[in-house]
Order: structure tokens, then C-alpha cells, then sequence
């Protein structure tokens, strides 16, 4: 983004000291810190080691590869599946790019958040470990929704018929939705239509729709958020299978995408998953190389560790997967998707407000370009609020300096104080490299009949590959499970 489109009140973000990162990433706190992981985990390798490999001549059965929601999920259903598993996991902690964490007094979550029933993988573990959930806000604001749009240099608090406008030009943005996603979970059904948008930007599209400044800003900050990148360079047709997934509506989408959560934190289901599981798990130990030596595969860690097994089921972020070696190497498309890297780059920043900001639920949207593109109400209480903001440039300003922060707030609301900020610098972290994955325009036709190809004995299970709720808790619940699966029909 060009210097001169910065506002001259936002001061520039200064680089982040690697100490101020590691402890914001919780990389140097204890596994008992973060979640309660350690006896879960400690459980799982008594477990496991009791177990012998069924396969000749190997370590384990299966080794998977990452600890989010995808390997966890693997690791119980091989586990179950007879097979002696280990899971490597390079941080410290399980639940990937989930991270369950307190913040001004409330349980919040610092990446991966919202669940709903209309994502199927999701739903099911929930009703099988009778997980509740609770809704955002909690029940302590009204139904309603106070709205306000920074465009043409001023706040626009929207009446009735100026929402009407707002919210039907968003709407409109996904009206050929359903040709090219009449199916969400098989991309082959409406490949012609894929095809033929593939290589559109999420701002080709916006570009090509007749809107007033008020709609476009919004539009833009709006689209922005889902893919927490530049809409130009976020697919157009990536984006609109979010919107066929949810149903159809803006209404569904934000129930789906932003309404109900974990009344326990996402790392609830992850030790549900892995005390059901058991199997066994090292943490703090990221992998240096995978061999598949036909019979068996060798997984060499970063200190020199190796550890055979006769089947790997990788369930690593998109965009680490380069910094592992594969030898056969893995296709040529994977690789490049992983260094040219998905466009989910940006921030999501906890904002705590001094006082009750409104009796209702506040949605603010602006430009990409304003530090603020959109902000909502994530908790209320009597003397203060805490919002939440997704931002496609986690440099933008210092977002770590609340009086910063609060600069840009005042564009929407000048009266607000900021007391506190939070966010976990996702885009940092070696072993994210990013946030949720979205598609660049023209990945369809360059990648996708590369991604999610297993080979040989390694297995592909990463919450960022496939089909439906691709990008989502959902998604990687479902990558694991099909992967464990895949492993079964193999091996028997």
C-alpha cells in the first residue's frame, strides 16, 4: 500500500522485537499455560507406547504431521482405527491456528472461533462430547444492530433505508453465488462457471458494480474481512463459496461465520479429541524432512531425531509446507501455492472499550485502506466493551499501541477510550506463516487437481486443501477424518 494513502495522524508500525513475538505467540509458555494440554498429552503417550505397530519394521503405524484441529482430529480416528500413532506438533501447545486465551476479563479466542450446524464436521464432535456454545455477544445486548460506515472522510450512522442499501449491495456482490457453488462441497459440479471467474479479483468484481461511495466502502471493507486481504488479491470465486455454504444470505453467513462459539474455548474440543484419542504426542518438535522409502517412511525432526512409520498424514499449514523437505518431492503446485503463500495475512485485534458502547450491537466498516476496516461488538458488560476487528494488514499502524488503535477508532466513535488491545500475530508465527486460507485469483485452474493428492505413503489431511467449509475449523476436522480414513482403506 503506497505511503501517501497512509492518514497522517496513524503512525508508522515498528518491526516487533522477536522477544515481544514469542511471548505474544505464547512459543515460550509452558503446555499447562496454554489450554491444559500437558495431561491430555501425557495420557496419550502412556497409551500409545503400550500399543505395538501392526506394520513390520516401523516405529508407529501412523505419524501425523501438526497439531491443529486437522492432525488432532487424524491422530484420534487412527488411534481408533488400531493403528499406533504419534503426532508431532512444532509449538509448544495444540490447537493450531486456534488459541484460546483471556482478555479483559473474558474467554476469548485469538484465532479460529465461530462453529454453527451448518458445518457438518464440526457439529458432530460437538454433539458427540456435549460441547455447549454460547453466542456473540453474549445475551447481554438487544437483537438489533447499531451500524456505522467511515466514508467520504465522516462516520454515516445508517437509518433503515441507508442499511437497506448498504447491506443489498453486499448482497449483490454474491448474486451468481449459486452458479458457480450450487454444490459447495464439489467444486467439479460447477467447474464451468469456476472456470470462467477463476482468474477475477474480489476487486475486478466490486469494480464492476454500480455503487455509491457509501456502498463501495463498505462492499470493500466488508469482502476485506472474509478474506483478510486486499479484495485485489483475494478470489472472487473463493470468496462466493463462503456464501453458498452458509445458505445463501448475509444472515446465515453471519451466523455461520460469526454468532456462536465454544462456551469453553475451541481448546475444549481439542482435549476432548485427544482424551478420546489418546494417542501419543510430542510437542516442540517441528519436522525437518519426510522420506517415503516404499516400505516404510522416515521422518527426520529439526534435531535430528528419526522416526519411521508405514504411513505420514500431514496436516500442516498451506503455507509452512515448503519448509519441509519431501523426498519423492511433493508436486510441483503444492510447493508453489505454499511459497507464493494464500492471501489470509492479516489481524484480528481484541479491542477493549471504557464503558457500554451501545445497548445493541455495534458494527463498524471502512475502506482495507483505514486501519479499522471492520469491528463488532465480540462482549459487553456494564463498564466496558470489548470489540473485535479484522484488518487485512497487520502492519498497517502498531496495533500493539492503544493509543494508536484508539486514533483510528475515533473515526467511527469519537468519544471512545481504548484501555486494552490483543492480538496473536499469526502472519509471524513460523509455524503459521498466515491466518485462515483463501484462494488468489486463478488458483482453481493453476492448483487445485494438485491439492490434497496423496502419494505414495504420505497422506494429506491439512485443513487448508479440499472441499466446503475449506479455511474453518470445519474444514480441518473433516481433512483429518478423510485422511485417517484414506490411511484405513490402505492398510486395512
Amino acid at each position: 500500500m503506497p505511503q501517501s494513502d497512509n492518514p497522517s495522524h496513524i503512525p508508522e508500525t515498528p518491526a516487533p522485537a522477536r522477544r515481544d513475538f514469542l511471548k505474544r505467540a505464547g512459543l515460550g509458555a509452558s503446555a499447562v499455560a496454554v489450554g491444559g494440554m500437558a495431561a491430555p498429552a501425557m495420557a496419550g503417550a502412556a497409551v500409545s507406547s503400550r500399543r505395538v505397530a501392526k506394520m513390520p519394521g516401523v516405529d508407529y503405524d501412523v505419524i501425523v504431521l501438526g497439531g491443529g484441529f486437522a492432525g488432532v482430529t487424524a491422530a484420534r480416528d487412527s488411534m481408533k482405527n488400531g493403528y499406533r500413532t504419534l503426532l508431532l506438533e512444532a509449538r509448544d501447545r495444540l490447537g493450531g491456528r486456534t488459541f484460546t486465551s483471556q482478555f479483559a476479563g473474558h474467554q476469548v479466542e485469538m484465532g479460529g472461533t465461530w462453529v454453527h450446524w451448518s458445518q457438518p464436521f464440526v457439529w458432530s464432535e460437538i454433539q458427540r462430547y456435549k460441547l455447549d456454545v454460547i453466542e456473540t455477544p453474549e445475551s447481554n445486548v438487544d437483537g438489533a444492530s447499531e451500524a456505522v460506515v467511515f466514508a467520504d472522510g465522516r462516520a454515516q450512522h445508517l437509518d433503515g433505508e441507508q442499511a437497506l442499501a448498504v447491506f443489498g449491495a453486499i448482497t449483490k456482490y454474491f448474486a451468481n453465488a449459486g452458479q458457480m457453488w450450487e454444490r459447495p462441497y464439489d467444486a467439479s459440479h460447477g467447474w464451468k462457471a469456476i472456470a470462467e471467474a477463476d482468474r477475477r479479483s474480489a476487486a475486478a468484481m466490486i469494480d464492476g458494480m454500480q455503487l455509491t461511495p457509501l456502498q463501495r466502502t463498505a462492499v470493500e471493507g466488508y469482502i476485506s474481512a472474509l478474506g483478510h486481504c486486499k479484495p485485489e488479491v483475494a478470489s472472487h470465486v473463493d470468496l462466493n463459496r463462503w456464501w453458498s455454504l452458509a445458505g445463501g444470505s448475509m444472515q446465515a453467513l453471519h451466523d455461520a461465520g460469526g454468532r456462536y462459539r465454544f462456551r469453553d474455548g475451541t481448546v475444549s474440543l481439542i482435549n476432548k479429541i485427544v482424551a478420546d484419542g489418546q494417542p501419543e504426542i510430542r510437542l516442540s518438535t517441528p519436522v525437518r524432512a519426510v522420506e517415503d522409502e516404499a516400505r516404510r517412511v522416515v521422518v527426520t525432526t529439526k534435531d535430528g531425531q528419526r522416526i519411521t512409520a508405514g504411513a505420514v498424514i500431514v496436516a500442516l499449514p498451506m503455507n509452512v509446507l515448503p519448509g519441509v523437505q519431501f523426498h519423492p518431492p511433493l508436486p510441483n503446485g503444492v510447493i508453489e501455492a505454499g511459497r507464493e503463500k494464500h492471501v489470509g495475512h492479516g489481524i484480528k485485534l481484541l479491542i477493549k472499550v471504557k464503558g457500554r458502547m451501545s445497548k445493541s450491537r455495534v458494527l463498524a466498516l471502512a475502506s482495507p485502506n483505514h486501519p479499522l476496516p471492520i469491528s463488532f461488538t465480540y462482549a459487553a458488560a456494564d463498564d466496558h466493551t470489548v470489540l473485535v476487528m479484522f484488518g487485512p494488514d497487520p502492519k498497517r499502524i502498531d496495533y500493539a499501541d492503544k493509543t494508536a488503535v484508539q486514533t483510528a477508532l475515533h473515526d467511527f466513535f469519537p468519544e471512545a477510550v481504548v484501555e486494552e488491545v490483543h492480538h496473536q500475530p499469526w502472519t509471524e508465527d513460523p509455524y503459521s506463516q498466515g491466518t485462515w486460507c483463501g484462494y488468489r485469483p486463478g488458483w482453481f485452474g493453476k492448483y487445485y487437481s494438485q491439492f490434497q493428492k496423496d502419494q505414495g505413503r504420505v497422506f494429506f489431511g491439512q485443513g487448508d486443501h479440499g472441499e466446503g467449509w475449506r479455511g474453518f475449523i470445519d474444514g480441518a476436522i473433516g481433512a483429518g477424518s478423510r485422511a485417517a480414513e484414506r490411511v484405513k482403506a490402505r492398510f486395512g
